[in-house]
């Protein structure tokens, strides 16, 4: 028997991807028998299924999981960096340190679940390590560690608690193998067995009900289905109400209060919507009153066991990374998954999630990834970005926090500069998380001056000079420009660049004079004035408060004895450029020091 699971919502299309990736993976490495080659196909409305391979996923599954977040292939990963430092002797005690972590900490989890002596004698030869000169032994004691938990009962056992706990946890509630009464489950078999369970078996039940419902000729037929799997929950309802109906009586229950499933349409839907199923937008059943369906308070938001089971892929769909939120002491590393979605056809939608998902596990930052997919679409922008765009979720059952959900949709004016050369120049915006920080902010439609005036704090107080911040304010201003309709940007890069220049100038005029002073008496030292005054300035511009930066401005062109631009006086007037990019610009100018070989690089 075949079905079609048709893309739709986002979290359908992620689940449908991993699906797919889950059933190439089993086929590559002979984990689903060949016979079942053909029984997934790519369509352009998403996948066409033919059930019988449905047993064959549950192993597929687990092993997918584990190649892809193999303890042993990560702490193998690590050890080998730490390694390469501890064989220079100046950087050996910090790589020492590095390596028992890792070591006790995975050789701790290990323990939890089962007795292991060479694994313990390893623990204890490298708590006796602590010189340079023992670095033989360092490498023994590391090999060995490598050795052992590569063995394959140890490498699962570990991967699949690991995974369980960091990755599955953040997409679905206490549900199946993830249920704490099954935290005793022993080796994979057993995880299978019971996957098979929860999400297989119900989809040939309720594929096999829909399919005697059309085919039967008297009701009795029905009800001896019924009673042949009595075993499985929904049907001991479905019996009660049908016993003594006609087949037309039964027919027309199943079409009037049987609901159907409102991801995977047309499905007989036994199953909720609710947070064990999907636990970032799933709301448990006695909280979702305002989710009733019909009124029916134990019926919220009804699904098919077939969507059901397709949710469960898409820890497999989705690209797994972290990502720092925040700026230095308030920042907060968290898990996301992300997906690119697109209104296009299916093989589309996986090559570009496939394309994704590599380059954030080459670390690749988000502006470069936008740019390489958009150039990677051969139908005209306009048309294309109009249906592009990203999500980013993270959430976690365990903590009972929020759950984070991003969508990061890309107009044309985005796609045009992102194809365009400007983007390039991003890559001058250091340190890392300022760039990401301010590529999700256009990205999500905002305006990213929030990021620019955190920016100029960080390189004011680390008294930083680089040529990032004028890079900042320039790409922001274009991006403004783009958004309005505007295509040459030359006019308002030279007003930019101008005031930046204004700053340097006045940079340049303030160390002459402290120079001079300094000759003849003590005096502050010129980086000290300068932050002084470019705290002053930012706190202004921050504040939208006109009158203070340019009674501040007009001071110190006063006393560097330098006549104001014009430009200064219009953006009172916004007429060429808006206050923030005069304002910034200045600060960055002001800020900036010996870059004038890296400027002339990207003035341009």
């Amino acid at each position: 028997m075949k079905v079609q699971l048709r893309m739709g919502e986002w979290m359908i299309t992620m689940g449908i991807v991993g699906l797919y990736r889950v059933f190439e993976y089993g086929l590559r490495n002979e984990i689903i028998d060949q016979q079942y080659r053909q029984s997934i196909s790519v369509r352009p409305w998403g996948l066409e299924l033919d059930i019988d391979v449905l047993p064959q996923l549950p192993k597929a599954y687990f092993l997918y999981l584990i190649d892809e977040y193999s303890v042993a292939k990560r702490d193998s990963e690590k050890l080998r960096l730490y390694m390469k430092q501890a064989e220079k002797e100046g950087q050996f005690q910090e790589a020492l340190k590095n390596i028992k972590k890792t070591v006790e900490s995975t050789t701790k989890e290990a323990l939890k679940y089962l007795t292991h002596e060479q694994l313990e004698n390893v623990l204890e030869t490298l708590k006796r390590i602590k010189k340079y000169e023992d670095l033989n032994d360092l490498i023994a004691c590391v090999n060995t560690f490598e050795t052992i938990i590569y063995d394959k009962k140890i490498n699962q056992k570990l991967t699949i608690e690991n995974f369980k706990d960091k990755i599955l946890k953040s997409f679905f509630g206490q549900v199946s193998f993830l249920n704490n009464s099954k935290k005793d489950l022993d080796d994979l078999d057993d995880y299978i067995e019971v996957f098979q369970k929860d999400y297989v078996t119900p989809i040939f039940y309720d594929l096999q009900l829909e399919q005697v419902l059309v085919t039967a000729s008297s009701s009795e037929e029905i009800i001896r289905f019924l009673d042949d799997n009595k075993d499985y929950g929904p049907f001991k309802h479905l019996k009660k109400a049908w016993k003594l109906k006609t087949i037309e009586h039964i027919r027309a229950y199943v079409k009037e209060r049987v609901n159907k499933c409102l991801l995977l349409h047309n499905y007989l839907a036994f199953h909720n919507f609710e947070e064990m199923v999907f636990y970032p937008i799933g709301v448990a059943n006695n909280k979702a009153l305002n989710f009733n369906w019909d009124l029916e308070n134990k019926q919220p938001r009804p699904i098919s066991s077939l969507a059901k089971f397709i949710l469960f892929f898409i820890p497999a769909g989705s690209a797994i990374y972290f990502k720092k939120e925040g700026f230095d002491e308030q920042s907060e590393h968290r898990m996301y998954a992300g997906f690119v979605q697109t209104d296009t056809i299916f093989s589309e939608i996986l090559q570009k999630n496939n394309h994704f998902k590599q380059m954030k596990q080459s670390k690749e930052p988000f502006d470069r990834i936008v740019s390489k997919l958009v150039q990677s679409i051969s139908t005209e922008a306009k048309y294309v970005t109009d249906h592009l765009f990203f999500i980013e979720i993270s959430s976690n059952y365990k903590d009972r926090k929020k759950t984070y959900l991003h969508y990061y949709h890309l107009p044309s004016y985005l796609a045009n500069y992102f194809q365009s050369s400007y983007a390039k120049k991003l890559d001058y915006i250091k340190p890392y998380e300022y760039r990401e920080q301010f590529v999700q902010h256009v990205l999500r439609g905002a305006d990213p001056v929030p990021v620019i005036y955190k920016y100029l704090r960080y390189c004011i107080e680390n008294e930083i000079s680089q040529i990032g911040l004028y890079i900042a304010v320039r790409e922001r201003n274009r991006i403004l420009q783009l958004k309005k309709g505007v295509k040459d940007m030359s006019s308002t890069d030279k007003r930019v660049y101008a005031v930046f220049r204004s700053g340097q100038e006045i940079r340049k005029a303030l160390e002459q004079a402290t120079a001079s002073k300094a000759a003849e008496q003590y005096s502050a030292s010129s980086n000290k004035k300068v932050n002084a005054i470019a705290y002053r300035l930012l706190n202004a511009a921050k504040a939208g408060n006109q009158k203070s930066f340019m009674d501040t401005l007009f001071r110190l062109h006063m006393s560097a004895e330098k006549p104001i631009s014009p430009i200064f006086l219009n953006a009172l007037h916004e007429r060429d450029l808006d206050f923030a990019t005069v304002a910034n610009a200045f600060i960055a100018g002001l800020l900036s020091s010996g870059l004038q070989e890296e400027q002339e690089d990207v003035v341009s």
